[in-house]
């Protein structure tokens, strides 16, 4: 079943915008993993468990679908999100709901349920959390660990889109990696809390309301594409490269 997954989320993406992507990763965890559950401390209490998802749910699939080195550079530059940097948020989500649509035919084909969540929108507007975190269902599955910038840095780095999908059937979960070797907490890079054009991020602290002001600035710059309330600056520093 893993090779049904890996392989047709890597034609997807190979069929796709190849300019802004680099191979995806896959990484798959259990279900009924207890820090599902410690989600629910940790982001909140509306964050669902894979079974509020799938009943029956047995395992959790994640993929990460990274950019390449010339638009993650590209969006270094200037306070707002570049336009390359807009069009391939907009696109890579709709690409991910895609991926999942197929996946969703070719497993019930063979007899398995799955569901999944939209990679973005489907969030509390005034507490801004989300009730399903695919990042950090992926570091569940093993996907990577997260940086000061709280992004999950993955051995291709930050700086890309996930998506992961709910399955009613086993699959052997992916070890998880302690430290990976990108920027963490205790190397001392400051990259992320320096290029932030708001300052949401500090050393301990992270003001979403902030970040998520600017992300609607960003959407109002490109009117003719559809929603693109993205920045990613923080996402363009030494961690958004690894491979």
């Amino acid at each position: 079943m893993k090779k049904v997954i890996e392989e047709l989320v890597n034609e997807k993406v190979s069929a796709s915008k190849k300019s802004i992507f680099r191979q995806p990763l896959t990484g798959y965890g259990d279900a009924a993993d207890p820090l599902f559950k410690q989600l629910k401390s940790v982001i909140g209490p509306e964050h669902l468990l894979p079974s509020e998802i799938l009943q029956g749910a047995r395992s959790v699939a994640a993929f990460f679908i990274p950019f390449t080195k010339d638009l993650i550079v590209g969006n270094r530059q200037g306070e707002y999100a570049s336009r390359e940097w807009a069009e391939a948020y907009d696109y890579t989500n709709k690409l991910i709901d895609s991926i999942c649509r197929d996946l969703s035919q070719a497993l019930s084909s063979r007899g398995v349920r799955m569901a999944w969540l939209l990679p973005t929108y489907d969030f509390n507007r005034e507490k801004l959390v989300a009730q399903w975190s695919h990042r950090h269902a992926a570091y569940i599955c093993g996907l990577g660990s997260f940086g000061h910038n709280n992004m999950l840095i993955t051995e291709k780095g930050c700086a890309g889109r996930f998506g992961t999908i709910i399955l009613d059937t086993y699959l052997e979960s992916s070890s998880r990696p302690e430290l990976l070797h990108s920027c963490h907490r205790d190397t001392g890079c400051r990259y992320c809390i320096e290029i932030c054009p708001v300052q949401a991020l500090g050393e301990t602290e992270f003001d979403r309301h902030k970040c998520y002001h600017r992300l609607l600035e960003n959407d109002r710059l490109y009117p003719d594409l559809d929603l693109t309330d993205a920045c990613g600056k923080c996402v363009t520093g030494p961690c958004a490269f690894c491979g």
